[in-house]
């Protein structure tokens, strides 16, 4: 059935709910209640206490914004035994537009107390002039800008749901399978449904949204788990060579920490394990992941594959090959130089393929790869491109594994016959993600950072205090401590970073770059004086629109010392490894998230000086909630503390990459708040796969269909 079938709904109603995302009846049954009002129980205004949680029936006898510092909409609200103010410091013009004296409300939410008894921000519903207080529990929807200018507010909703479950075998496609809800002693999901829009009692409502939330969940289990079997079946037998890791390691110029070891001990036994082996090993930026996995990678080109059913080798032309896949060239080019002589002693032939490898040179280092002469391949995407064939790919390695999407690690991991795999990530991942987002891979930390690196001063800086930060920055630029300054936005027309307020005046990459130069040229000049020996400090740009040769060129002069600050965006959060850069300015911090600024942040610190990162607010008033996750951020470094702050305050958003992933998105499950549901459904999921007596044939193909339907990983296990 269309929308604009339904009564009431005439052209204009219809496209408002459209452009709301709810543009069938499926969509409106999904659109389940945000909270629910206990008309079951109002309390008088007179017998209200601080702290109480109450449901009010009251008129409005005063109502207006008061202007300030911090302006406010104020209205009182009487019922005759008492009266309470009511404030709003978010959409004032809103508000002043809809709450007018004389008019009758329902309001509930928490009593406070300053001059009087008051809420904020309390949920408002309008009572008709002949309207009566029917005293039942009522559903209370998120309403759209677009909904309300078409008077569509939450009566009109009730309303309708009322209407919608009036029709007669009303259902919808791809609805949970009758036998796996009466195995689970669930309700049916239309029966919850009508529960949640149509509610009578809380227990109910209660019962009806948890069901729904693991039904949501489940599918992505149930293939997980089945991930997790295929697994076990897969796989072969390696000779594992810990001669050649422990002579590398005796070359290093430094002392493994103990999460390095112990990480390098859990990949090395899943390695010279009979089964498939994949796992996630994550850690802060500088913990030493690379030197983890490039040991790895020894572990098994140095050995070989074993003979079926010997505990022989199979010779030298079983040797497996490894491949290191990296998002930027820039990164490759940074590995391969920093461990081709370690593999070179190892007598381990590593080989580097970019885009901008050139023809001539490409098609050797294809004719190695084909004939197992290259042991190491360290690249770009142009790893699993359909030209590169693979001798014997036996492990295959991924770093910054969530710049990556499904379909170019399946590319890369088919290759190989099902070769083991080790994804990285610098951004740690919090417990109930890494769960979720990886519950089929062994999740490997390293909490802890080589020794003598320093810790990584953040300071928080007035928007008041620009000049005093461009004074500063310049005058250490001057002295070769080389500067990151960071914008959210490559030009006016980027929106892809939104403030937590909405404005739209965050500064661009070429706008930094021209107030710099300028300060450079005016200001600057007298306070550097003859620090640059009379050459002039140079400021660039760069940004993810740019051609990769001229961005590459860029980064690599300010590497070079040649080039002093660096405005850039995120397109520098990998990759880009300049010891001499011990500065960073980060311009409007409210448009990342806090795993984002931890990232950037870890650009800097990797030197002998002392590091620093300030975080320059923008002007005017910034979010509460805003100020208050960036004050957390910098009062830590640790990243894995930095994460779950992420969690609480972002939700799980794209922490991992989810639009290129072909990931989900929960309509019900909450991040924060439904955490243990998690592994209760991973554990519901394990029963329902190895249940052999409670579902027939029939039941079982129609569960594998309703569980296969949405394409949330792929059946290898790579996310």
């Amino acid at each position: 059935m269309e929308i604009s079938q339904l009564p009431g709904l005439g052209p204009k109603r219809a496209e408002a709910l459209r452009k709301a995302g709810l543009g069938s009846v499926a969509d409106l049954l999904y659109n389940i209640p945000r909270t629910y009002l206990d008309h079951t129980k109002v309390t008088p205004i007179g017998q209200c206490r601080a702290g109480d949680k109450v449901v009010l029936i009251g008129t409005i006898k005063r109502a207006g914004v008061v202007r300030g510092r911090r302006s406010r909409f104020m209205a009182t609200l009487t019922d005759g035994t008492g009266e309470i103010q009511l404030l709003f410091f978010q959409g004032t013009s809103y508000w002043a537009r809809r709450i007018k004296n004389d008019t009758r409300w329902c309001v509930s939410g928490a009593v406070g107390e300053y001059r009087g008894l008051q809420m904020t921000h309390p949920d408002m519903q309008p009572f008709d002039d002949d309207e009566e207080f029917t005293g039942a529990i009522l559903p209370v929807y998120p309403i759209s800008e677009a909904c309300r200018e078409a008077r569509m507010e939450q009566k009109f909703f009730r309303k309708l749901y009322k209407t919608i479950f009036g029709f007669p075998g009303l259902t919808l496609p791809g609805l949970c399978p009758k036998a796996l809800t009466d195995y689970l002693r669930f309700a049916p999901v239309m029966q919850n449904l009508r529960t949640l829009h149509l509610p009578k009692e809380f227990p109910a409502i209660y019962k009806a949204k948890r069901e729904l939330k693991v039904l949501e969940l489940l599918p992505f289990c149930l293939r997980m788990v089945k991930r997790r079997e295929n697994q076990k079946l897969r796989g072969h037998e390696r000779q594992i060579d810990l001669g050649t890791v422990m002579a590398t390691k005796a070359q290093l110029p430094f002392a493994l920490t103990h999460g390095q070891e112990e990480a390098l001990d859990t990949i090395v036994a899943g390695l010279n394990g009979k089964k498939q082996f994949h796992a996630l090993l994550q850690g802060d930026v500088g913990c030493g992941k690379t030197v983890v996995a490039m040991l790895a990678m020894m572990a098994v080109c140095g050995g070989g594959r074993l003979v079926a059913g010997s505990d022989m080798p199979a010779g030298n032309g079983m040797r497996e090959q490894c491949a290191l896949m990296v998002p930027t060239d820039i990164l490759a080019r940074q590995h391969y130089k920093s461990l081709k002589p370690f593999f070179d002693a190892a007598g381990l032939n590593v080989r580097l393929l970019v885009g901008a490898t050139p023809a001539a040179e490409k098609k050797v280092i294809l004719g190695e790869i084909q004939m197992g002469l290259a042991d190491i391949v360290i690249g770009t995407h142009a790893l699993f491109s359909k030209d590169v064939i693979f001798s014997r790919l036996g492990f295959v390695v991924i770093d910054e594994q969530h710049r990556f999407g499904v379909g170019q690690r399946e590319a890369l991991l088919a290759k190989g016959d099902y070769p083991d795999m080790l994804v990285m990530s610098a951004t740690p991942i919090p417990r109930s993600l890494a769960m979720t987002l990886y519950g089929d891979l062994k999740v490997i930390s390293i909490k802890e950072k080589p020794a003598g690196r320093k810790p990584i001063k953040t300071r928080l800086v007035n928007a008041s205090k620009r000049e005093d930060m461009k004074k500063f920055i310049c005058k250490e630029a001057a002295t070769g401590n080389l500067c990151y300054w960071i914008a959210s936005r490559v030009g006016s027309d980027d929106a892809s970073a939104s403030s937590a307020t909405g404005d739209n005046s965050a500064r661009t990459v070429d706008e930094i770059v021209e107030e710099l130069r300028a300060y450079v040229a005016g200001p600057g000049r007298a306070v550097l004086g003859p620090a640059l020996n009379g050459d002039t400090l140079k400021v660039a740009g760069v940004h993810g629109q740019m051609d990769d040769n001229e961005r590459d060129a860029i980064i690599a002069q300010f590497a070079a010392g040649k080039i002093h600050i660096l405005v850039a965006t995120t397109v520098i959060e990998v990759g880009v490894n300049v010891p001499a850069a011990n500065l960073m300015v980060i311009d409007q911090p409210d448009r990342f998230g806090l795993a984002q600024l931890h990232q950037l942040r870890g650009r800097v610190g990797r030197g002998d000086r002392e590091a620093w990162c300030f975080l320059m607010m923008p002007e005017g008033d910034t979010a509460d909630t805003s100020m208050e996750r960036l004050s957390q951020f910098s009062q830590t470094e640790d990243g894995f503390e930095i994460a779950e702050l992420d969690l609480q305050t972002r939700g799980a958003g794209n922490l991992e990459g989810n639009e290129q992933s072909g990931a989900w998105v929960f309509r019900w499950f909450d991040w924060i708040a439904d955490q243990e549901l998690i592994s209760q459904t991973l554990e519901t999921a394990e029963h329902i796969l190895h249940d052999k007596e409670s579902f027939d044939d029939t039941a079982r193909e129609q569960i594998q269909a309703w569980y296969s339907e949405r394409d949330f990983a792929n059946e290898d296990g790579v996310h």
